[in-house]
Order: structure tokens, then sequence, then C-alpha cells
């Protein structure tokens, strides 16, 4: 075969170059070199010409000499922008601290640049303009959720409640509950009740990783409170959160199955609750701090029966949860990627509270989160039912942050304010609120003693 004249010039002329040139060309291969430069010295230079100071988690210190490419024409202005770009080939996290200070973390695979969070939001905006348009995403996103999470479809119901005796306190009651959902396999949590005959809507607290889970003063107090102000309210225990009532011991709580087992904790509660005589199932409430502000969303995301959520501490666009039963399942990255505000705003047009914090991840809902969700709101004509609630507190699901849930629940499922009062409620010892007991000694021998036995319920089918 012949080469055309142009062909052959041209590749006698690379093989010249390449033989006589080898120095210099390689040189030429070589000169992102200069623009080569350690985390340490990007640092340095990025205070001295933005006049701010950059600190750094004490587990970001083996990165400092690494070095990073970036030409100096990237040395922008912005704060934001600059950090961005440094830190991503090493897939470092950042945070702005205050006006002149900025933190750089280790990598979190939960974490993006909260500049990249909002931007995220605003490429998800551009995708549905019409409430059509959203419908179709919002189903995408639940179909993909429950898929991701092996709900779909959801386990044959197994409802066998175990209730305790009432104990009596100002207002309402108290009942320990031991709900078998799957053969073996138990909910455990505590039902809080008016003490009045009647039909009441339905409040749900799911607990977040606080040591002390649904026994937490915080925790029985909004319960009381809620149960005071005329709702039956269902406090339930994250899946293997507590020794004194599983044996699937904390270790167990790092595998993802621990996303699939907390939702599946809320549909099923569902399940039960709305056949009791005393709930009216078209008023259910849902609202949890931390990680039980992410499962306040996501149940309310794939249950169309919980009408009123309150979700504290958690939505945000640029973190997803540092836990596996948050973050550990990748329904966020599918479809072009997902975020717990996104998340959070399928509960439109139905009432939604979101409450944040200056201390965590939810500090920019005022200014990026809240006002993406009034735009999802707006789609249905809705925005009255979307409101937030902004503190200068860290995270946490304190008495302000309930004080500001209280009339949102009372408005909206028609509990009665004049019994909002922290000081009635009953903060009782652990060893009371266990079904099965202290250290469990009433335990079935039936029940599930392993992660392998739940496992092969969960993927083999019951």
């Amino acid at each position: 075969m012949k080469f055309p004249h142009f062909l052959a010039f041209g590749i006698l002329l690379t093989a010249s170059f390449a033989q006589g040139q080898d120095k210099s060309y390689q040189n030429f291969l070589n000169n992102k070199e200069q623009y080569s430069l350690t985390l340490r010295e990007l640092i340095q230079e990025t205070e001295k010409d933005l006049e701010i100071r950059v600190t750094y988690a004490k587990n970001v210190e083996p990165y400092l000499e690494k070095k990073v490419v970036m030409a100096p024409w990237k040395f922008w202005n912005d704060p934001v922008r600059r950090l961005a770009y440094m830190l991503a080939p090493l897939d470092l996290s950042f945070e702005q601290v205050d006006e002149k200070t900025w933190k750089i973390f280790e990598p979190w695979y939960y974490v993006r640049p909260e500049a990249e969070g909002k931007a995220h939001l605003e490429r998800l905006l551009r995708q549905y303009g019409t409430r059509e348009l959203w419908e179709s995403r919002k189903n995408t996103l639940k179909t993909t959720i429950l898929e991701k999470l092996h709900l779909a479809p959801i386990p044959q119901p197994l409802l066998v409640p175990n209730v305790s005796e009432k104990r009596l306190h100002d207002g309402y009651s108290v009942r320990n509950v031991a709900l078998e959902i799957l053969p073996g396999y138990f909910v455990n949590g505590n039902l809080y009740e008016p003490l009045q005959e009647g039909k009441f809507p339905l409040v749900l607290c799911p607990h977040g990783h606080g040591k002390w889970g649904r026994f937490g003063d915080d925790q029985q107090i909004r319960a009381a409170v809620l149960a005071r102000m005329g709702a039956v309210v269902f406090t339930y225990s994250m899946f293997a959160w507590r020794a004194e009532e599983s044996p699937l011991g904390r270790e167990c709580h790092a595998d993802p199955i621990s996303g699939t087992m907390q939702t599946l904790h809320t549909i099923r509660s569902l399940d039960w609750l709305t056949t009791l005589p005393n709930v009216d199932a078209t008023r259910i409430g849902i609202t949890g701090a931390s990680g039980g502000g992410t499962q306040t969303f996501l149940g309310t995301a794939v249950d169309p029966r919980i009408t009123v959520s309150v979700p504290v501490v958690m939505v945000s666009s640029h973190f997803f949860g540092g836990c596996p039963c948050e973050s550990g399942i990748p329904f966020h990255i599918l479809h072009g990627g997902t975020c717990n505000a996104e998340i959070a705003a399928m509960a439109a047009p139905r009432p939604m509270k979101v409450i944040a914090v200056t201390q965590d991840w939810t500090k920019n809902v005022p200014e990026v989160e809240f006002p993406y969700l009034q735009k999802i709101y707006r789609l249905y004509g809705a925005e009255e039912n979307v409101e937030f609630a902004y503190f200068d507190e860290p995270h946490n699901y304190g008495e302000s942050k309930r004080q500001a849930m209280y009339p949102f629940m009372a408005k909206h499922l028609g509990l009665d304010m004049t019994q909002c009062d922290e000081t009635k409620a009953t903060v009782e010892p652990m060893e009371t609120m266990l079904y099965f007991g202290p250290n469990r000694v009433n335990y079935p021998k039936k029940g599930i003693q392993t992660l392998d036995e739940l496992k092969a319920l969960i993927f083999k089918g019951v």
C-alpha cells in the first residue's frame, strides 16, 4: 500500500523530530512540572493572595506534601472556586468557618464542596420547569430509592405487635413495643398516647445517632409533649443501635443494610399503627433530627401516607449523611445524581418545615436549600406549605428546635397548643422502656441473632 506524499512526509518529519529533538521534546512533555506544587505550598499561596486563613483537620496532614497540578491562572480571587480546584484532585472537602477562615477535611465520599451543592440544585431545577416534569423525576427517584434499598417489592407483611401495659403520666401514657416485622426481627419502640378517648393524628419519631437513641431526653420530651397535645406518637429505634434491645451489635449498623432496615421500620410501623382504633390514618406526621432527619425525609419521599414532615438538622445539598444507614446505598449517584435537598422536596405539596442551624451542614438552608424547596412547592401553588426555622446553635434536637416544631405540627395535624408544656414530660429510665427487659432477658429464642440470618430473610424473600 502506498502512502500519500503528505502522510509520508509527516512520518519522516515526526521521526526526524523524535531522533534529533529528544531532549527538547521530552521537556515539552514534562513542562507541566512547572505548574506542580504541594498542597502545603498551594495553601500558603492562597492565604497570602486572598488574606484568609486556611486550617485543616489533623488527618489531612498526610496530604500536605502531595503534588497538585494547578496553573497560576486558576488562582482565582474567589476562595470557593480556588479551594474547589486545588482540592478536587486529592478528593478533599472544605467548608467556611467564618468570614476569613476556611477548613479542609479528609476525603468524605458523602460530602461535596458547598458551591457544587448549590450548583447541583440549580442544574436540577433546569431539568424540571413544570409540575409534570418534576412529578416524572420524583417517580423515578422513588422507584430507584426503593430498588436500591431492596424494598421493591417490600417484603410481605408480618405484623405481630408485642405491647406492654400502659404507664400513666401527666396527660399521656407510655407503652413498650416490640413489633415483629420479619420472622424473628423486631422494631423496638415506645407508644405515647393521649389519656382521653377518640381518634388522634399519628406522629412518628425516628432518632439520630446520639448515644442514647430513643431513650434520650430530647426524644422522650418531644414524644410526651406531642401526646399531651393530642397525638399518638411512636418513637422507634435505629437498626442495631442499642445492645440492650437487640443481639445485632453496633457493628451491624455499619453495614449498608441499615438503610434498608430503617426505612422498613418506618413503613412497617405505619402499617401497624394505622390499624389502631385511636389513630386517624389521614393525619400522619414524622419528625427526627440528624439520622432521624434523614429517615424523616426519606420516609416521606417513599410513603405517601405521611402528610406532614419536620426534618431537623439534615436537609443539605452538599452533605449526604456520614453513616452507611444514610449514604451507604448509592441511590444518590444515579439519574444524574440527587441530594438530600431533592429527596426532601419529594414531600411537596405536603406540609414540611425544615429546621437548620449555623453549626453543621444545614447552615446554608436560608440561601440555598430553602429557596430551592420553595420553587418545587411553587409548582403546586403550595408555597405556604413549606417553612424553615434557623438557629445559631449546634447539631441537635434541642428545646428551641422542638419549640419551632410543635406549632407547625399543631397547625397541620390539629393539635392543642395549650397543652404544649415540656415541664409536664416525664423522662423515664431506659430499663423501664425495654419490652424485652434489661439485657434482653425476655428476647425470644426464635429471634434473629446474626446479620447473616437477617440478610437471608431480606435478600432471599420471606
